[in-house]
């Protein structure tokens, strides 16, 4: 669908002209009167399906819409709609307009009496949801290409972006058949996976401006759908919108919507998502669907694939370069700046490491400015210095206030505090131009069960990209089974696509002593390698965090020899204590709405301090476990009590009967070999 938008310079200024006066203003009324009769005859006798209306006439110009199913020829279109209404005026402008401001032009029709009702038009296009409402939410983007008919462009476009090796592909496929004189359809649709959205754009820009010049699709405008603010869109009008852009495109951006586990998506949310996905999917022969996504997004993807059985979809990813492309890169895009490339530039590309286009031209980006500020313009080095003093005493977070309020865990909150100080350290020391180093920041965990080592980590993996120390900050975590292929040969490559996954942020080896085999030569003992190496490879764009219990890591740590030398951090979770287990538990009560009695704490105070006699105790899983079956007792005893005492109190005190005492486990029997017992 698309819409227009027309305008024409009166010749005669006086015809339409405002006045308070009864009479002219009754004129006005008759000659609009008029223009919609014989704007409902054109739009009949026309018979190409599309609407042409006046909007307003006012300061000697007459501003007017369309819609249509296809593409018009609105130069010729307006000056017949122009002759027909009674309307003399020159043609200004034409142009392709965004459904919003297509919208505010028919309700201004309606209310200057140049259309019958702007709710009957949107009607007939079965999009009639979208009237009256404002469009522009942090959650959908109108946009519109830029017409091009320059081939090469779009080529050089796709090397600019780095994702020649298949965007140009999929450029040689799309000019590889003649244009078409109507929509067939889509044969296919898109996946764009990049974590830098600016380069996402890029591509697809690139991508649709070519589908555009072979008319593989019939409009330049395109909707995107962002993660979801606030209250979100109206779920009821996502329909309309794809209705509104049959023969257009609709782009489901996803890149900057998921949670600090990886595939998980958080701030987009899941009943958006999976609405879009059926609109899409119903859709999908009448309207381009493009995903965008991170790289190795693997979940999502397959959840993608579950609602688009049948429909295929060709991927588009930013080109991997090894150390050497990348320094060849740089110096290509220092040469079309202003500033030579010198060693401080290549310096920063590692050896043996693999970098993306998006890496690089950040990369390039931060060393241009530092050049600018201390070469190019020395007398800014004070403004170095000022973004130094910004660095040190910045907000550290969301997620750091949140690390400090947990329950215990001082020696773990020192020493995320100590790395997230070094990291900040290297960023003044890059504001000023000089050296930085790039040590290891790998950790081990150790501790018992339910002693917070995933939740501290999935938060530190939050703290360094709130900070702008990691540049994704998610985390991505493993086990043995993530890891060791089923064959020889596989291993290797699957620690490696972990790895990847996880560049830019954290990845979490849970159990890492499970990878320790009882022979040596084993997938296991690959595993350990391959896992050295890469975190040799990529030790300045992520972090490696292994953890188990305290007694099992240090036979892991002594499997390789490279193993220890590179992890910074040794952090060990102790055991909660009993009244840290009893604030564990007010703390979830209160994330629930409930809070204690006194007896409920005292019992409470009992319970762990049976629990923690157990050899399996679960400590803060422990806690969650008696919240829960103590909210079971508590709906027995509230609903055995008369309605008319049951307050806002009643309801949300637990009290101590609510509370159960563990279940004493019997003791093992060792046994013995031989005859006995």
């Amino acid at each position: 669908m698309l819409f227009y938008q027309f305008t024409g310079k009166l010749k005669d200024e006086t015809s339409f002209a405002s006045s308070r006066d009864l009479s002219a203003r009754q004129e006005r009324r008759a000659k609009a009167a008029m223009i919609k009769l014989k704007t409902e005859q054109f739009n009949s006798d026309e018979s190409d399906g599309a609407f042409r209306f006046v909007s307003n006439i006012s300061d000697g110009e007459v501003l007017c819409g369309a819609i249509a199913n296809d593409r018009l020829d609105m130069a010729a279109c307006a000056e017949r709609f122009f002759a027909t209404v009674g309307i003399e005026a020159e043609l200004v402008f034409t142009k392709e307009a965004l459904l919003q401001p297509t919208l505010d032009m028919l309700a201004g029709a309606e209310r200057e009496l140049f259309i019958g009702s702007d709710d009957e038009v949107l009607s007939h296009y079965d999009i009639s949801r979208l009237g009256g409402h404002a469009l522009s939410h942090a959650f959908l983007h109108e946009k519109m290409l830029n017409e091009t008919s320059d081939v090469e462009e779009l080529y050089a476009n796709a090397r600019d972006a780095f994702t020649g090796e298949t965007l140009i592909p999929e450029l040689d496929r799309i000019f590889a058949s003649e244009k078409k004189e109507k929509h067939f359809g889509h044969p296919v649709h898109y996946l764009i996976e990049s974590d830098d959205s600016d380069a996402s754009e890029t591509i697809t820009e690139t991508l649709l401006s070519a589908l555009y010049m072979q008319k593989r699709i019939v409009s330049r405008r395109y909707l995107t759908f962002y993660e979801e603010h606030g209250d979100g869109p109206k779920l009821s009008l996502i329909d309309s919108l794809f209705e509104s852009s049959t023969g257009g495109t609709v782009v489901i951006s996803l890149e900057d919507s998921f949670s600090d586990e990886g595939d998980a998506l958080e701030s987009f949310g899941d009943t958006l998502f999976d609405t879009l996905c059926e609109s899409a999917r119903e859709y999908s022969d009448r309207v381009l669907i493009i995903f965008r996504l991170p790289r190795e997004c693997t979940v999502i993807k397959k959840r993608i694939a579950e609602y688009f059985a049948g429909c295929s979809f060709v991927e588009l990813t930013e080109d991997i370069m090894d150390s050497k492309k990348a320094m060849d890169c740089l110096a290509r895009i220092a040469a079309r700046g202003a500033v030579a490339a010198d060693k401080s530039l290549l310096n920063q590309i590692a050896e043996g490491k693999t970098y993306l286009g998006s890496e690089l031209q950040r990369i390039y980006k931060d060393w241009y400015n530092t050049k600018l500020k201390t070469d190019v313009f020395p007398q800014y080095r004070s403004v170095s210095e000022f973004r130094a003093k910004t660095v040190r005493e910045e907000e550290k977070g969301s997620a750091y206030k949140e690390l400090a309020s947990m329950t215990g865990l001082a020696r773990v909150k020192s020493v995320i505090e100590k790395a997230l100080n070094f990291y900040k350290l290297q960023r003044i020391y890059k504001e000023r131009g000089l050296f930085q180093t790039h040590p290891a920041m790998h950790m081990v965990f150790t501790g018992n069960p339910g002693t917070a080592k995933t939740t501290v980590a999935r938060l530190f993996s939050r703290i360094m990209k709130e900070n702008e120390l990691l540049s994704r900050g998610h985390l991505v975590e493993v086990s043995r089974g993530d890891l060791v292929g089923r064959y020889v040969g596989w291993t290797a490559k699957t620690v490696e696509e972990k790895f990847r996954q996880a560049d830019g942020g954290v990845l979490f080896i849970d159990e890492a002593y499970s990878l320790v085999d009882d022979r040596d030569g084993c997938f296991g003992d690959e595993a350990i390698n391959t896992i050295v190496q890469q975190m040799e490879n990529r030790r300045d764009s992520m972090i490696v965090i292994f953890a188990g219990y305290p007694d099992k890591m240090e036979s892991f740590l002594d499997k390789n020899p490279g193993l220890r030398s590179r992890i910074a951090f040794h952090v060990d979770f102790p055991d909660y204590s009993v009244d840290e287990l009893c604030d564990i538990a007010k703390h979830v009560g209160k994330a629930k709405g409930l809070s204690f009695s006194e007896g409920a704490v005292s019992k409470l105070s009992e319970v762990f301090e049976a629990a923690k006699l157990s050899p399996d105790f679960g400590n803060g899983r422990y806690v969650r476990n008696v919240i829960e079956h103590t909210e079971m007792n508590m709906a027995g005893r509230l609903l055995s009590i008369e309605p008319e005492k049951m307050t806002a109190e009643a309801l949300t005190l637990i009290t101590a009967e609510d509370i159960d005492m563990p279940e004493k486990k019997p003791a093992k029997r060792e046994k013995h070999i031989g005859f006995g017992w």
